[in-house]
């Protein structure tokens, strides 16, 4: 085997810098050196420089530096073992295995399936497009003009059409596809009878394009009452290669916009067909969450393409509160967020059809910071202007209480920013609301845990109240890291129902955690269950479960370290490494 040092330089050594570059940016040489403008900030005179000779790269205007890899890395907006598998396959060079890969037929049917899916998905967008522009797609071609769709823009995204359920899987057939990989892979579904047939048909077909430019789902429009009576939109069914959570629409057209230096703004809307009408309108800058709730891996998505992001949802009540959930998973992904208004609860489709495209650009320049739309959702709920006096004095303790949660999660230049916006708008000195900001925090309803815990803690007692109690949100595929004997005997139980088949139950925590103390107990059985706080205790659940994940990446990364210090050229454990520090 090779050492994976070694095949890193073997790849370096194969990849001239100049030649990389050149592939990707137009060279102009002076003296000995390279230049063009840098694809990593605007500008129109070329400060970015490329070294033949020490095989380096340096913008002499953003100060961004590195070697060939780095450079893959940061215009393809990918991973190190990415940036390592597209120059490995410029140079023919083959990625490297470890040795248990190499002899695991597990790891290479995974990886023939792999790769054989994106085939099929490939093949099938061929087949939808064609079929978009044949006679019968005429209804799908009416749908979209009517809509005010040009050819160029359903073109670029590459919009197909199905005529039934059958025309797809023959042609898949003829193509040597089996059944059983098309539907793996949610292109083909089976009906009780055991047919194959279309998952989309009938419908108006929208590709799913991955960062790195491949077909990997599709989604459908509903174009007539019978096909709408099954959903108005549908997707293919999640697959190895199409997980909703860790996807987003049209991110490899925003990682084109980056590599030609023209992304100024990133704005999340919740649909594609939002995306779509944003583009033909000159906005090249929007990704779809597909009907989803913002996750941490899309946020890591878009991290590595933009550090701004503004929040797009519809303005119905349902969209406002998408728009909550994912604000702070984006905040803790390090991206600032702004939050857009759109008028009469329009999507942003309709309200660039009935406004135009400048007025759009008028809602992006209108955004507010994350803070700021915190304090106005707080306004809003809570009263504080009203010529009421009632109303007010009732709304005002509400309000201060939630601006100085909102307040806790801030940095300290912003923090006194805001303070003193707060303090002008309640009639609070800054002084009271310090105090107030550095009192210790109560616990919330749905943590009722000792304030002698962790969060980490907490969250593991909270998860476990659910597991045990059965509820219907509740699932956890790996036993978390405890160092508490009460929590590790408890999860232990837990599990082993789990590989038995069996519910765990909560008359049998004082049998399999006989030593633990009476606040232990209590903060099992005395989560609040009811109907009323489902919906806060599955948002809790979600978010505990996260932490949870993250918890038990840092475990192992922390136990591979150790390793890694005995063993410092073991490959196997620095890929492992580097594939958790990813999830971290």
């Amino acid at each position: 085997m090779t050492d994976f040092k070694d095949f890193i330089q073997q790849v370096k050594r194969a990849n001239d810098i100049a030649d990389v570059v050149g592939s990707y940016l137009e060279l102009r040489p002076k003296g000995t050196t390279l230049f063009a403008r840098c694809p990593f900030h605007g500008e129109k005179t070329a400060s970015f420089s490329v070294n033949r000779n020490m095989q380096i790269y340096h913008c002499f205007g953003c100060g961004e530096s590195g070697d060939v890899i780095k450079f893959v890395q940061q215009y393809e907006s990918c991973t190190l073992m990415e940036a390592l598998e597209i120059l490995a396959k410029r140079a023919g060079i083959k990625m490297p295995e470890t040795r248990e890969q190499a002899q695991d037929k597990q790891y290479q049917e995974k990886k023939r399936k792999r790769d054989e899916y994106f085939a099929i998905c490939r093949d099938a967008a061929v087949f939808y497009f064609k079929n978009f522009y044949a006679p019968h797609g005429q209804v799908a071609r009416e749908y979209m003009s009517g809509r005010g769709f040009d050819d160029a823009t359903l073109k670029k995204f590459g919009i197909g059409y199905s005529p039934d359920r059958f025309s797809l899987v023959k042609f898949l057939q003829g193509k040597k596809h089996s059944d059983e990989d098309c539907v793996a892979c949610g292109v083909l579904q089976r009906g009780r009878d055991g047919t194959v047939a279309d998952a989309l048909a009938g419908r108006l077909i929208v590709p799913i394009i991955n960062v790195s430019g491949k077909v990997i789902a599709f989604g459908g429009r509903g174009l007539d009452e019978r096909t709408i009576s099954f959903g108005k939109y549908k997707n293919t069914g999640e697959s190895p290669q199409f997980i909703k959570r860790n996807n987003l629409f049209a991110l490899n057209v925003l990682k084109e916009q980056k590599q030609q230096s023209a992304l100024k703004e990133v704005v999340m809307v919740e649909g594609y067909m939002d995306v779509i009408a944003m583009y033909q309108a000159g906005y090249k800058c929007a990704v779809a969450s597909m009907g989803t709730s913002l996750t941490e891996n899309q946020a890591k998505l878009l991290s590595r393409i933009t550090d701004t992001v503004y929040i797009c949802y519809d303005g119905d009540a349902a969209g406002q509160k998408a728009t909550v959930r994912g604000l702070d998973i984006l905040d803790s992904a390090g991206i600032e967020v702004r939050v857009m208004s759109v008028p009469e609860n329009l999507d942003p489709d309709e309200y660039i059809k009935k406004y135009g495209a400048e007025a759009f650009g008028g809602l992006i320049k209108q955004a507010l910071p994350l803070p700021d739309y915190k304090l106005r959702l707080l306004e809003n709920a809570y009263p504080i202007s009203s010529d009421n006096l009632t109303v007010r004095n009732n709304a005002m303790p509400k309000y201060v209480r939630g601006a100085i949660k909102m307040l806790r999660q801030l940095d300290d230049v912003r923090q006194t920013q805001y303070l003193s916006a707060v303090s002008i708008k309640t009639g609070y000195s800054q002084e009271y609301l310090r105090r107030k900001l550095h009192e210790e925090q109560p616990s919330s309803a749905t943590e009722e845990q000792t304030d002698s815990l962790s969060p980490a803690e907490k969250a593991k007692f909270f998860v476990a109240a659910c597991l045990l109690s059965n509820q219907e949100f509740a699932t956890l595929a790996e036993k978390p890291y405890c160092e508490s004997q009460f929590l590790s005997d408890l999860y232990d139980y837990i599990f082993r129902c789990y590989d038995r088949g069996e519910k765990p139950r909560t008359d049998m925590l004082y049998t399999v955690c006989p030593n633990g103390t009476k606040q232990q107990y209590e903060d099992i059985i005395n989560v609040d269950f009811s109907p009323q706080q489902r919906q806060k205790n599955e948002l809790y659940f979600r978010q505990c479960k996260s932490a949870i994940a993250t918890e038990n990446v840092r475990q192992k990364r922390e136990q591979l370290l150790a390793r890694l210090k005995q063993n410092p050229d073991d490959r196997q454990i620095l890929e492992e490494i580097a594939r958790l520090n990813e999830k971290i």
